[in-house]
């Protein structure tokens, strides 16, 4: 025990020379020596609870060993095309050590396509949830060098909890990693990748890994950050030809998009193509065997019409979000075929609509069919849980073609996809996509293109891997289709705890990653072969990444929770206005205005007894038509002024698009446009030739008019009638051009 002893002898010892110096004789009392003052003990700091780690510093192996004792695995070729030599080292400390005599030594010999191709482990460490905890590893190697070093979550989810991607200097360096845990986790792992072209042939060294509990910090106040400025306002217009979509939420969930105006707001200003998160899955449209429910996709796919966007169909054929009658269903192989085709006919044909104005534009026939090894789901070649798929188990990889000639049987208009997930760096599985692709174009079965879902993080992958992924199948001959399908973007964690809120400067680097990637797929993909980019969520508080693998905190999307852009928006916008081509409009030769409604009914009105309404559920082009009802005479109608419209001996083109209210009538009327002059006398011009009317379809009421009429006229009215007086019909896209 340490002790601090203060004695008063100084005092004592003047006070006996004063009393012999002088005074009187009386006796003096001597002060008593004060007692010892003895310190109280400082407790020695505890030592931080270290993780449970086995061998750490690899001295209960032994030379040459590929092996280690304890939770160790060396994975030198993880990718067929990656090659490397991983075991252990002798050495003296501090050389090829960095403590004892023993190390891992890495020498890579060929790359694969992903740092992962070449990896050591330390898996199924033990840890306590929720506790934030920080490891660290010894690493060597020579100059310019590299490895990038990873705390995960076990197999099969690898959430990231940490990264730190180091350039190695050619002294032993220390890389300290911080992760938090959730409560949940009770496992996780050390990964270190090395399948880089910097490392070709060179040793790299790993040594003394550990790890302990850190104390727990108090919240951190979150300040008022300034981010860089937005200035875009709307993303489709910078490329009204090219497919922008957004994932939402819709039907019974809480926060669907339906029933939250400022989510529509953000869609209707800047999408102009939506995917359905979860209601057009399997398990939503089908829940019991032959029993189909639409209502909810239903709704979405009115939303969309109305507000002129269209749908990306996800999806027919899934192994997962089955309903259980599915995932159960017994019979022999011809009866899942028979199931499944059913299933793909019946909601394909309910959506699928009459002429080119489908809303459904497009599908993920199949989604997931591969395993990351390039290898069939369901094939049993992995021992990963997730290798199961009830289609390739009860009918074989058969099921896939199948799947693509039941689609297009059922719609011949919407553009057929397969979609995956990792396809954007995983050159193993999209090799094996490419391969199917390849086999279906041999055979006659009909598929148009392939979507990348990219649920990346934050500059991983890197651009050039992007673009090398896209530029495989765009080479595909004949052409597909190359659409980006589920893009979002997660943000923590890269090396150490996780960020509690958005900083400006990660959300630049956002910014800069969402506009590599756009422009990256503009450069990369010719026109005729965009299927357009897809973002999997409006805000940030809706994305999925909340909760996977496990609750966190994320900002993956292009939208904060309090609605407004975030730079990432600009990132994407900059991106569009650089690479696309935006045509001027030639200047209209249209001399009728609002003709084709999408004002209202303004400048319109109602002629004799006749009704007008405008009409949002039927268009010809647009969203609108004007709906004629309740006519008692043969002229009765639609009108509108067009005094002054006319010049004398001038030839117009002049046309106008109906089609009939009821149709399951029986009567199929003559209709025509005609002209009223009121000038010297009133006369009624026939602008176009009568044109019978049948149910079903828009039809043209087309003609041409030369304006012959020299005297000053009063009024000029242009008109819709009917020889039918019960046909009640809608009218859109009325139109007078000159005639150069």
């Amino acid at each position: 025990m340490n002790k601090s002893i203060f004695r008063n002898t100084g005092l004592v010892t003047l006070v006996s020379l004063l009393m012999a110096c002088g005074g009187d004789n009386k006796d003096t009392p001597v002060p008593e020596p004060i007692p010892e003052v003895v310190a109280p003990d400082t407790p020695a700091p505890e030592a931080p609870i270290a993780a449970e780690i086995a061998n750490g510093g690899f001295e209960e192996d032994t030379t040459g060993q590929t092996t280690p004792v304890g939770n160790w695995v060396f994975r030198p070729d993880q990718e067929s095309s990656a090659t490397s030599t991983i075991e252990i080292i002798e050495s003296q400390e501090g050389v090829n050590t960095y403590k004892g005599t023993k190390a891992a030594e890495v020498i890579v010999n060929t790359l694969g396509d992903n740092p992962w191709g070449i990896e050591i482990a330390y898996e199924d460490l033990p840890i306590t949830g929720g506790k934030n905890y920080e490891f660290s590893v010894w690493a060597k190697g020579e100059e310019g060098t590299s490895a990038d070093f990873w705390i995960q979550t076990p197999a099969p989810d690898y959430g990231q909890l940490s990264l730190v991607k180091e350039t190695l200097t050619g002294e032993w360096q220390k890389i300290t990693l911080t992760a938090a845990t959730a409560e949940a986790d009770s496992l996780v792992r050390l990964a270190i990748h090395f399948s880089k072209e910097e490392n070709i042939n060179k040793s790299i060294y790993l040594d003394e890994f550990s790890g302990f509990i850190l104390d727990d910090v108090p919240a951190e106040e979150i300040p008022d950050v300034q981010y860089s400025e937005v200035t875009a306002q709307s993303l489709k217009a910078l490329a009204p030809n090219f497919n922008i979509g957004v994932a939402v939420p819709a039907g019974g969930f809480g926060n669907s998009i339906i029933d939250r105006p400022e989510i529509k707001t953000i869609i209707e200003q800047h999408f102009n193509q939506l995917s359905a998160e979860n209601i057009m899955k399997p398990t939503y449209l089908q829940p019991t065997q032959g029993e189909f429910f639409y209502d909810d996709s239903d709704e979405l796919v009115n939303y969309a019409k109305d507000n002129s966007l269209t749908i990306h169909g996800h999806v027919f054929v899934w192994h997962s979000q089955i309903a259980p009658w599915m995932q159960s269903f017994q019979g022999d192989k011809a009866a899942w075929i028979t199931m499944m085709e059913n299933h793909i006919t019946q909601v394909a044909t309910h959506f699928e609509e009459e002429g080119d104005n489908d809303t459904v534009v497009s599908w993920d026939v199949v989604n997931e069919a591969f395993m990351e090894n390039g290898k069939y789901r369901g094939e049993k070649t992995t021992n990963d849980s997730a290798d199961e798929s009830v289609w390739f188990e009860n009918i074989g990889a058969e099921f896939l073609p199948l799947s693509y000639k039941a689609a297009r049987a059922a719609d011949p208009d919407a553009d057929l996809y397969y979609n995956d997930y990792n396809l954007i760096w995983n050159a193993d599985k999209l090799d094996a996509v490419i391969n199917m692709v390849n086999d279906f174009h041999n055979n006659g079965v009909p598929i148009d293109g392939i979507g990348f879902q990219s649920h990346i993080s934050l500059n991983s992958p890197d651009i050039s891997t992007i673009q090398a992924h896209l530029q495989k199948v765009v080479d595909i001959r004949p052409k597909i289709k190359v659409k980006i399908t589920e893009l979002d973007v997660r943000m923590n964690n890269e090396g150490g705890i996780p960020l509690t809120y958005l900083t400006s400067e990660r959300a630049d680097e956002q910014k800069q990653y969402y506009y590599d990637i756009v422009k990256t797929y503009l450069e990369t993909v010719p026109e005729d072969q965009r299927g357009g980019i897809t973002i999997w969520g409006v805000i940030d508080e809706d994305s999925w990444l909340q909760n996977w693998p496990e609750p966190t905190t994320e900002w993956p999307l292009l939208f904060f929770n309090d609605f407004t852009a975030k730079p990432a928006l600009q990132g994407f916008a900059n991106a569009l206005k650089e690479l696309i081509e935006v045509a001027e409009p030639a200047p209209s030769s249209e001399l009728l205005s609002n003709g084709d409604f999408e004002d209202g009914l303004d400048s319109w009105q109602a002629r004799g007894s006749a009704s007008i309404t405008l009409e949002t559920t039927q268009a010809h082009n647009g969203n609108n038509s004007a709906l004629v009802q309740g006519r008692t005479e043969t002229w009765n109608g639609i009108q509108k002024d067009v005094k002054g419209l006319f010049t004398v001996d001038k030839t117009y083109n002049v046309s106008a698009w109906v089609k009939l209210f009821d149709d399951s009538t029986t009567v199929s009327p003559d209709i025509k446009l005609t002209l009223q002059i009121e000038h010297t006398s009133t006369e009624y011009l026939e602008l176009t030739p009568v044109t019978t009317v049948n149910t079903g379809d828009w039809v043209q009421l087309s003609g041409t008019y030369t304006h012959s009429i020299t005297t000053q006229e009063s009024a000029a009215l242009l008109y819709v009638e009917s020889s039918e007086l019960t046909a009640d019909f809608y009218v859109d896209d009325v139109s007078v051009t000159l005639v150069e």
